[in-house]
């Protein structure tokens, strides 16, 4: 039973938003910013979307979207991508616009989770509940191939946090991956389709951009998101995601090689860098480990 309920009347609902190593966001669902009685300020909801939170009886757990507008709220884009709200506590109440009280009605503590930013500038994450943490998977699994992140940071200049971006650093080889040297520039100068283009001045080997990473400098897709390179053969790129206009002879762009996340093939392959990989080659596949013993 709750130990107290906020007048029903003048009900209005917070969120705050604790992180570790960051001063918390404080949001309300409400036209203008609201003044606690303990003198803590909450924004108002103008940028940000709740969704509703349902309870139950079961132990199924509870989940919340948050969509918000990175121009307009205190939670920025570099903090968002480098990984600051990661784990961060959410605690929900209720209390009253007449005469507001921080936590007067706690509602749910929930924990920041995953968390989608799209090309119009916003983002939405996923509040978990206390519950689903049992079944999150806290420590990094086995598997054949690098879970790495190529490089230290993205295109967009987004720096990567150290736990996923061991290519680079104290560990990596003198002449391994560096971001600064792999960057390279260049013009279209054939357009097949918004997934395909070719720059015949290239001369790196075939595949030698796959799974990298590519943006327009110039043209219609100026200043668009980067997208991921599907295949690179003899100056011809592919893209997984159609560009959002369709690319002219002339075009400039900036573009990124990729790792397929294969120990011989690339790590030490290409890179020369393979006492960084992060995948456990030698683990048996299912197919292996699960053969019946022969005489």
């Amino acid at each position: 039973m709750k130990a107290h309920v906020a007048d029903w009347q003048t009900r209005v609902y917070c969120v705050r938003i604790v992180p570790e190593g960051a001063p918390p966001v404080r949001i309300a669902g409400y036209p203008i910013p609201l003044i606690m009685g303990n003198g803590a300020e909450y924004l108002t909801e103008n940028g940000y979307e709740f969704s509703g939170l349902g309870s139950e009886s079961g132990l199924a757990a509870a989940s919340v979207d948050l969509e918000g507008i990175l121009s307009a709220g205190a939670i920025s884009r570099a903090d968002l991508t480098s990984g600051v709200y990661d784990n961060a506590r959410v605690y929900l109440f209720a209390t009253s616009w007449a005469a507001p009280v921080e936590d007067e009605e706690p509602l749910s503590l929930m924990f920041w989770g995953k968390t989608t930013i799209t090309d119009d500038n916003s983002y939405k994450a996923e509040l978990m509940g206390v519950i689903d943490l049992l079944s999150q998977e806290t420590a990094r699994t086995y598997g054949n191939m690098c879970d790495y992140t190529f490089l230290d940071r993205s295109l967009d200049g987004t720096v990567l946090r150290s736990f996923r971006s061991r290519c680079t650093g104290p560990r990596a080889a003198p002449d391994g991956p560096v971001f600064e040297n792999l960057l390279v520039t260049g013009t279209a100068t054939a357009v097949a389709s918004q997934y395909v283009f070719t720059d015949a001045a290239r001369t790196e080997p075939d595949d030698y951009f796959g799974n990298g990473a590519i943006r327009f400098l110039t043209g219609l897709n100026a200043g668009l998101k980067p997208l991921e390179i599907k295949s690179y053969a003899a100056g011809v790129i592919e893209v997984h995601e159609a560009f959002s206009y369709l690319p002219q002879v002339g075009d400039q762009y900036e573009m990124l090689p990729g790792c397929r996340k294969r120990l011989t093939e690339d790590c030490a392959g290409k890179w020369g860098n393979g006492k960084n990989f992060g995948g456990f080659d030698d683990v048996p596949t299912p197919s292996q480990y699960t053969q019946v013993g022969r005489n």
